[in-house]
């Protein structure tokens, strides 16, 4: 995180939340909602700007939001954090932030619905209204149902998430310097390729400077994988040791001030071979692809018909391209509007627009190929009122594209 400073304007948090419950009030009523009730860790970091204790799974029991439109939201922060969120949320009304308990135990559910969200809907006057939840436990459903029978509880996910999909200017300057975190520590994670070095210490090397730049938590598990296992696709980094000649795959990305950041790049440990070079030129025209159509006025369907296309013009089958093309990206490692999903056809189809944010990830997966046969390339492109803009801007592979590597290369040992 950078410094404070009096000579240039960086971030304004106070106007980047100020437009988030701008954008969030307004979807509010576009879905004729009388209150979002959210339970999900990052729509609660765009409604109110908490920020909770990460966990490896996702807990829908610990924090809790409510808003109305036009109205300021009362935040239920998970007991461990209250006084803290008391004493440093400085933005919100210190009466509007409560405290919650674990809502893991039937007991203790029943109670915090009576003690703590009946008064607050009543406060809100929405005991008969119609309430959007994110996402919510079985039991936490059953018993609000109970609490508030002349209450209709809607699917109000997509009105938090269709505020999201287009980011104001201080958003943008996060997700900048998320990328450009990214960025860094991917190319520590490059110069720590050598050979004997085992993929989890890469990652480790990768962790350190994620963590050194002041990011919150890592955009998932994130993956560093050689050899054989970029093809079928190992998602995690193991003690396998690197070896001459292999692809190393390396998907990398954390979370700045609520955002976040994920791309990925393949390079190559030693001489590449004609396949190695035959899949990346494929993959790495299915990117450009990508960036001459992600513009404004296109939408999502025509990215992906457009990167397709690459793969079966250069001779691979349709089943050598797995996965997902590309997704939203934001207080969400991973998220709505979606672009080319393998296994369904029928994502929502949505006009791009100058503010949205994708993170595109064209990839070419041939297993049994020496070396290693998976190839991904992925970067964070912002849609712009011109075209787009990348924010990952670590260089591809030269030598894998068939050009010199004389030294190395980026990423390489040529």
């Amino acid at each position: 995180m950078d410094f404070a400073i009096d000579w240039t304007r960086r971030i304004d948090f106070d106007l980047l939340r100020s437009e988030r419950t701008k954008s969030l009030n307004e979807q509010i009523k576009k879905h004729d909602l009388d209150a979002v009730l959210c339970f999900k860790a990052e729509n609660l970091r765009y409604m109110t700007g908490y920020r909770p204790l990460w966990w490896p799974i996702s807990f829908l029991t610990r924090n809790a939001g409510i808003m109305v439109a036009d109205k300021e939201p009362i935040l239920f922060p998970t007991s461990g954090c209250y006084e803290r969120c008391r004493d440093s949320m400085y933005w919100m009304n210190k009466d509007n932030i409560r405290p919650l308990a674990t809502m893991e135990d039937p007991g203790i559910v029943e109670e915090e619905i009576k003690k703590k969200f009946i008064p607050a809907f009543d406060e809100l006057g929405i005991t008969e209204g119609k309430i959007g939840i994110d996402h919510v436990s079985m039991l936490t459903l059953m018993k609000l149902k109970e609490a508030f029978p002349k209450a209709d509880f809607v699917n109000g996910d997509h009105c938090v998430l269709d505020a999201q999909v287009i980011k104001n200017s201080e958003e943008i300057k996060c997700m900048r310097a998320s990328s450009q975190m990214a960025s860094i520590a991917m190319d520590r994670a490059m110069r720590k390729i050598n050979v004997g070095v085992r993929e989890c210490e890469i990652l480790a090397e990768a962790m350190h400077s994620l963590y050194s730049n002041g990011m919150e938590v890592p955009q998932c598990s994130l993956i560093v994988t050689s050899g054989d296992g970029t093809a079928p696709l190992r998602r995690f980094a193991t003690d396998k040791k690197i070896q001459w000649n292999e692809l190393v795959f390396m998907d990398i990305g954390g979370c700045f001030n609520g955002y976040f950041s994920d791309f990925t790049r393949t390079v190559i440990f030693g001489k590449p071979s004609e396949l190695h070079k035959k899949i990346y030129r494929a993959v790495y025209e299915m990117m450009n692809e990508i960036k001459r159509t992600l513009v404004p006025g296109n939408t999502n369907a025509d990215v992906n018909r457009a990167a397709r296309k690459v793969v079966i013009d250069h001779g691979f089958k349709g089943h050598d391209y797995l996965g997902l093309l590309g997704h939203s990206i934001g207080v969400s490692g991973l998220t709505y509007p979606i672009i080319g999903e393998i296994a369904a056809n029928n994502e929502r189809e949505v006009v791009l627009k100058p503010g949205m944010i994708f993170s595109l990830e064209p990839g070419i997966f041939i297993p049994g190929t020496p070396g290693g046969g998976g190839i991904r390339l992925e970067d964070t492109i912002l849609v712009t009122e011109g075209g787009n803009e990348v924010l990952t801007t670590t260089p591809y592979c030269n030598c894998l594209l068939g050009g010199s590597s004389a030294g190395g290369g980026h990423g390489c040992r040529c």
